[in-house]
């Protein structure tokens, strides 16, 4: 395994002018963690030096990752902690980070790629590849909310709308989205292949509704129009569980009631979660499409396609090793996602 972790560091020279450095880590760091989520959360990555001296990275340095040749991260420190010996953790978050910061927006008859770029722009962030979705909002109002939240719920409405899997993320220094088909991987991952041991939780405990109960404020009559779609059967096995939520006006009856028939497909399951620990794979992140084989577990027993929703990398010397997280592998799972 070939690591390298470059960090750029700004310092004032002669005249006042900016000096720029930029320092190969690599030799002198001892561990290394890269984590990446597929919804609401930036890339991070945090890596710990044995240092004397003064702290030799500020905050703001740019901060880049690649192994074997694969580029894995590029961000910038954000948190520093030193222990009494020296030891320095430095933490580091990719550009999604930069879009917690609060806004208020109204898009209308624009596309996620089309909004993401807006937002982007505004704040003066690095954009790469964005995916035509197909879908056009009529209109999306947001009234100080995060932008991060703004993005990652017009995300979800899209493949929501869609039927197809996009993926929002920084790829190692340029905001992506991508189809979820563009991150396949041949690897599989279970028994006899690469995978050292695994966690299978089911729960219908947290994002699942069996009745879907949706809202819109009606300009002319001054109520609130209601809409629900469920399934009876499973709320006779479970009880009632209910999402509810207020939808834009300016969606008309249709659009409402589609969107609420499409809620239900989605939410009335059992939420399966699969974590896997595995010798790592640099080119897997989260949102990868993986080939997994688990004979212990129902719907595993043959390889099946699943979405990678958390992957987290670990670097200590020259062992990679790394944990996979999959949800959901009755709707999300299997071959229909390619």
């Amino acid at each position: 395994m070939e690591m390298k972790l470059t960090v750029q560091t700004i310092s004032e020279g002669l005249g006042g002018a900016s000096v720029i450095q930029i320092t190969d880590y690599a030799h002198i760091t001892q561990k290394v963690e890269i984590m990446t989520q597929r919804l609401d959360s930036p890339g991070k990555m945090t890596f710990v030096c044995l240092e004397e001296g003064k702290i030799a990275i500020p905050e703001g340095s740019a901060v880049e990752c690649s192994v074997d040749g694969i580029k894995m991260f590029k961000g910038f420190v954000m948190a520093i902690e030193r222990t009494k010996d020296g030891e320095t953790t430095y933490t580091a978050y990719d550009q999604l980070r930069y879009l917690k910061a609060n806004a208020s927006y109204a898009f209308k008859d624009m596309s996620l790629s089309q909004i993401i770029q807006q937002i982007a722009l505004d704040f003066g962030l690095v954009t790469g590849k964005l995916a035509d979705t197909g879908y056009v909002f009529p209109c999306l109002i947001k009234g100080n909310e995060g932008c991060l939240d703004i993005i990652f719920d017009a995300l979800t409405q899209t493949i929501i709308q869609t039927g197809k899997i996009f993926l929002f993320y920084d790829d190692a220094g340029t905001l992506t989205l991508a189809e979820a088909k563009e991150l396949f991987h041949y690897t599989v991952l279970g028994d006899n292949s690469l995978a050292t041991n695994y966690t299978y939780n089911r729960n219908i405990d947290a994002d699942t509704y069996n009745r879907i109960k949706l809202v819109k404020k009606n300009e002319e009559t001054g109520r609130t129009d209601t809409y629900t779609h469920e399934d009876t059967d499973n709320i006779k096995k479970w009880g009632l569980l209910q999402y509810y939520d207020e939808v834009d006006k300016n969606l008309n009856d249709a659009q409402v009631d589609e969107m609420c028939s499409l809620y239900l497909k989605y939410y009335n399951r059992v939420l399966q979660i699969l974590t896997i620990e595995a010798v790592g794979v640099p080119s897997i992140r989260a949102g990868s499409i993986v080939p997994i084989q688990i004979a212990g577990i129902d719907g595993l027993v043959s390889s099946r396609l699943l979405l990678a929703e958390k992957v987290t990398h670990h670097f200590d010397g020259d062992n990679h090793t790394m944990s996979i997280e999959v949800k959901s592998f009755d709707h999300l799972g299997g071959e229909m996602i390619v």
